[in-house]
């Protein structure tokens, strides 16, 4: 085998494919949106019947015992950190962030709790209580996908934005947001910590949702890890219906091994699913899935680096 034979290289792993990019700038400071100033000046106190939930609120879920645990805090310590609300009525007024310390209020049985007046319109609420929650980083990954999702879709906001006012990556992002191709009871799975987000994320490389449901089955009752999973070869009945619509899947199989090793790194890397379909005498193409246009860009920059 020669040094310029493909298969070599591809032998050696992405370094071969692929040049080393150089490290990345810190990311920028995020834009301190949903804090509000400790300053006492800012908390009044307002009777507990007086705040009303936030309908924009992006948790679904109150884990009942970190809720209860929050319970015993504030009976011992009380409400430390003061809720965020805007008045709508002369005696209610809406959460913008603070949900889970007014119900632990609630159930520890005080009256009275200190609050944060704020005025908002409904744009700037939203994005306060969907900021605020990203950055207390408490939401199953569901939770956290579909905020992000609310902050582009309601919000009108790049993953760049999104990132720059959470402080997250805009990988981290993008990567979250796939989470919500997955059927909806796998998305409950996942929020109900049946699966990690890892786990969740190996699924997107299977196409169709009937195996994404066998596979997660199989996760729960057997304990799989992620890596079991983006080695799992499909149930024999499920390749021979692939075999018969699909020719380029049934060949990827008998793909030769420093091929498929090279396939796993770059699905690894890239974060999507990868394909490299030979040719004869040594050419081919690789195939590179994307879902929206971020992830498209996503994929680029892990490539080629950041624009200079």
């Amino acid at each position: 085998m020669t040094r310029n034979d493909p298969r070599k290289a591809l032998g050696k792993g992405l370094h071969a494919l692929l040049p080393p990019r150089p490290p990345a700038p810190p990311p920028a400071a995020p834009e301190p949106v949903a804090a509000a100033p400790a300053n006492p000046a800012n908390t009044h106190t307002l009777p507990i019947d007086y705040l009303t939930p936030n309908p924009h609120q992006p948790r679904r879920d109150f884990d009942a015992a970190a809720l209860a645990e929050l319970t015993q805090s504030i009976e011992r310590d009380g409400v430390i950190q003061p809720i965020i609300v805007r008045k709508a009525a002369a005696t209610e007024y809406q959460i913008i962030a603070g949900e889970r310390r007014w119900r632990a209020a609630k159930a520890a049985g005080l009256e009275e709790v200190p609050v944060i007046i704020r005025s908002a319109d409904d744009h700037q609420v939203l994005e306060l209580a969907l900021v605020e929650n990203i950055q207390r980083e408490d939401l199953n990954p569901i939770e956290l996908a579909l905020a992000f999702h609310r902050m582009a879709g309601e919000l009108g906001m790049s993953h760049d934005q999104i990132g720059h006012k959470t402080g997250k990556e805009r990988t981290t992002i993008t990567n979250s947001v796939r989470l919500l191709q997955l059927p909806p009871d796998i998305q409950e799975m996942v929020a109900r910590k049946q699966l990690s987000a890892g786990h969740a994320r190996a699924l997107l490389k299977f196409d169709d949702d009937q195996t994404r449901r066998e596979i997660a089955a199989l996760c729960v009752a057997e304990g799989w890890s992620v890596r079991q999973i983006e080695q799992f070869t499909k149930p024999a009945a499920v390749h021979e219906k692939k075999e018969k619509t699909n020719p380029t899947e049934a060949a990827e199989r008998g793909l030769d091994p420093n091929v498929r090793f090279a396939i796993e790194e770059l699905e690894r890397v890239l974060g999507t699913r990868v394909r490299i379909l030979e040719r004869s005498r040594g050419a081919g193409r690789i195939e590179i899935d994307y879902y929206d246009p971020d992830d498209l860009d996503r994929i680029y920059t892990q490539i080629v680096g950041e624009s200079q």
